[in-house]
């Protein structure tokens, strides 16, 4: 096979130029993945949408990252060897990477004015599902885990846990000498550290769990211990954030993904008339 030259050796250099940035990319989305499912509270906080798809999201990413990892390698591979049937299926792998993320943003684009709906209603359907602050169960972790990490309290604001079984099965406790009835969790009750885990069933400890529950205080004064705000805009917020890291990654990928299968296509193009 002759030696490439020219444009037709432009575009190769270009190709493995690509794909090394897209192989960076590729450890990108591993690491942003690998970070989703280590931080604190993020997967106990997915679980409590109650969606397999949402909560197997983090891992999902991972697996696109070492996907990609692979795929890079061989689009530098066949480059590099200027072998026509590696780069062909480098092009397929690419394209249907590339069809899906096109009807992956479709749907997103399209149910976008469901999402506020979804959020809303199952934070009000997990919240009637919530057992306490010691349970280990998804729903009772999940609740713990947004209340503290983002230190809000119900869905719309405190005073929705009175409607929930979960008030209606409490029993009395003492808190500061006196005998009451939780109006809602202690996790609603600011903390020194909200990044402490909630694991276990255990929970960060409050700053002052007596005056969170009002125990010989102002409302005022117990406000100021107190999460009064609810989690659902709190919880809108977090998800934003974190859809800045993911989307700013996807952007990057799809520009590459159309650099890769025009100078694939181009170099195979070239291959096959020599």
């Amino acid at each position: 096979m002759a030696k490439l030259e020219g444009c037709a050796n432009c575009a190769k250099i270009l190709l493995i130029v690509f794909n090394i940035i897209f192989f960076i990319v590729g450890i990108a989305l591993l690491a942003v993945g690998i970070w989703v499912v280590t931080s604190p509270y993020n997967l106990d906080i997915l679980a409590i949408l109650d969606n397999p798809i949402l909560e197997s999201g983090a891992y999902l990413i991972i697996a696109l990252g070492a996907f990609i990892f692979v795929v890079s390698f061989l689009g530098c591979c066949g480059a590099w060897m200027e072998n026509r049937l590696m780069l062909i299926i480098y092009f397929i792998i690419v394209l249907l990477i590339f069809i899906a993320q096109l009807i992956g943003c479709a749907v997103i684009i399209a149910y976008k004015d469901k999402v506020d709906e979804f959020v809303t209603n199952n934070l009000r359907k997990t919240m009637n599902m919530y057992k306490g602050e010691q349970n280990e169960d998804k729903y009772s972790v999940g609740w713990n885990a947004l209340q503290v990490l983002l230190e809000c309290c119900g869905t719309n604001n405190y005073t929705d846990w009175m409607e929930t079984p979960w008030y209606g099965n409490n029993t009395n406790i003492m808190v500061g000498g006196q005998s009451l009835k939780p109006e809602w969790p202690a996790t609603c009750c600011k903390v020194d550290n909200n990044l402490a885990p909630v694991t276990d069933g255990g929970f960060p400890m409050p700053t002052n769990l007596t005056y969170c529950y009002g125990v010989g205080v102002s409302e005022m004064m117990r406000n100021e211990y107190l999460n009064t705000e609810g989690c659902y805009m709190a919880f809108e917020d977090w998800v934003k954030s974190r859809a800045l890291y993911i989307g700013g990654v996807g952007l990057g990928l799809a520009f590459l993904e159309v650099m890769g299968l025009v100078l694939s296509m181009c170099l195979a193009i070239i291959l096959k008339k020599q």
